[in-house]
């Protein structure tokens, strides 16, 4: 029998005791006489069973798993983020596990109750639900911190980007260089792109710019891949309304999902980024650097938002006490490919 396929149970019956004795032996939890592991320790040898380590420590009440629920793991921002958040973890001896709540609030609920039962040693999560107030059992069972996302009704650490105050930057830059009719577009509406909604309204208002809330528009969008994202009648309906109909100069991307989406229609239509139109974004996506048009970006540390998420939650691990607080972390506003179309 291959080892992938040998269960405790296939143990219990070649040895000819019950799974209960099996775990016993494996977990040394109780006396069995030495006749009986001799005939249970032959039969793992035969079968070459493995130990799973992750469930033999949730079995035990020593769990070394922290859970990293996550709202789009298609996104590479999360991604970037967790390597870093696993990193750290394992050099401190813990293990992380990625759990992918694909912007569904319900999904999300069912996670964190897995997590509670599993016994997960503490959880990291990018919050779906914006209200948290029935989902008190959960966050109270053991150590969580929210990264990117802050959910109302709940105290607990949180680490964010200074959103509004990105967004103002990004819009008031866009606006120096001759923007006068923006739009703000994103693919779902929440905390996070409620601030930054924020920030681009308050720069309109300080330079004295009209803002046409027909041109502010969030799409009820699932996670999708990046082919897919390319390839969304949707959003090229909605670059079609904005730019042909209502003549806007620019626009504002509410995240790089969305920006996707919107390079793929601009070469298209061989739009000229700052030239026949203006454009920002937030994150400095990974393949941004390729594009042969400049594009103008708020970059988010993925680094650092998960070093720090990580941080807190060892503290919080190893029983230190200290307020529950609001992370910040900096970003930068960049343009990248500079020197592209001179």
């Amino acid at each position: 029998m291959k080892s992938n396929e040998a269960s405790m149970k296939d143990v219990a019956i070649l040895a000819g005791v019950s799974t209960a004795t099996v775990s016993h032996v494996i977990n040394n939890t109780c006396n069995v006489n030495d006749k009986t592991k001799m005939k249970v320790t032959k039969a793992i040898k035969e079968l070459n069973y493995k130990v799973n380590p992750t469930a033999r420590r949730l079995r035990t009440g020593n769990s070394k798993i922290i859970g990293f629920v996550v709202s789009n793991l298609a996104h590479y921002f999360y991604q970037e983020i967790g390597a870093k958040i696993e990193e750290i973890l394992n050099k401190n001896g813990y293990e992380l596990f990625y759990i992918n709540s694909h912007e569904d609030p319900e999904k999300e609920k069912q996670q964190l109750e897995l997590c509670k039962l599993e016994d997960f040693a503490g959880v990291i999560v990018v919050p779906v639900n914006n209200d948290w107030s029935n989902l008190k059992d959960i966050y109270d069972s053991k150590p969580i911190v929210f990264i990117d996302r802050k959910p109302k009704n709940v105290r607990r650490d949180v680490v964010l980007i200074a959103n509004t105050q990105s967004s103002f930057n990004l819009t008031n830059y866009l606006i120096s260089k001759g923007a006068k009719k923006v739009a703000f577009i994103s693919p779902q509406l929440d905390n996070t792109m409620q601030l930054r909604l924020d920030g681009f309204k308050d720069a309109m208002i300080q330079n004295n710019l009209s803002i046409d809330e027909d041109c502010i528009i969030f799409t009820k969008h699932k996670p999708k891949t990046y082919t897919d994202l390319a390839q969304d009648e949707e959003w090229n309906r909605i670059l079609d309304y904005v730019i042909n109909e209502k003549k806007i100069d620019c626009i504002i991307s509410g995240n790089a999902l969305f920006a996707f989406g919107a390079i793929s229609y601009f070469k298209k239509n061989n739009i000229k980024l700052q030239k026949d139109l203006l454009f920002g974004t937030f994150d400095n996506a990974f393949w941004m650097m390729n594009l042969d048009q400049k594009i103008v970006v708020i970059e988010q540390n993925t680094k650092a938002i998960g070093e720090k998420a990580a941080s807190i939650l060892l503290k919080r691990l190893n029983g230190e006490a200290f307020i529950y607080d609001d992370y910040c972390i900096d970003t930068k506003l960049l343009t990248l490919n500079d020197k592209a179309d001179k």
